[in-house]
């Protein structure tokens, strides 16, 4: 049995669920406002496809909400597919990191470049006077 997240989950009254294919057929919500398929990436709904008001705020949303795909069907499954979202997310993270600082250091390497080329003509105006004197 799941502490809390089983009290979310029941807490929402089957009686207001949509079905599936009423959550497809939806266009707008009861305030007339245009709705979206959206992805939930919580530890309850992982990865699972809903349609909600667009409103953001508790107080002046209506009740519009519905699920497009089933629910997956084990705490196993919803955890393994929560944690294996969660893991690549960070992976993009981490090579988006290494990209940033890659990116970095070859703008340091340009200015590095651009810097040898200006002393070494510096250095061969030098030695080019050395050799009229």
């Amino acid at each position: 049995m799941r502490s809390s997240s089983s009290f979310s989950r029941s807490s929402f009254s089957r009686s207001n669920r949509m079905t599936l294919q009423e959550a497809w057929d939806a266009t707008h919500c009861k305030c007339s406002l245009p709705v979206e398929a959206q992805v939930a990436w919580t530890l309850d709904n992982p990865g699972r496809r809903f349609k909600a008001c667009p409103i953001y705020d508790e107080n002046d949303k209506c009740d519009f909400y519905g699920f497009l795909d089933p629910e997956l069907p084990t705490d196993y499954y919803r955890y393994l597919f929560f944690n294996l979202h969660e893991e690549n997310k960070n992976l993009k993270n981490m090579l988006k990191t290494r990209r940033n600082y890659g990116e970095g250091s070859s703008s340091e390497m340009g200015k590095m470049k651009e810097e040898l080329t200006e002393i070494r003509s510096k250095v061969g105006v030098i030695v080019v006077f050395n050799a009229m004197v």
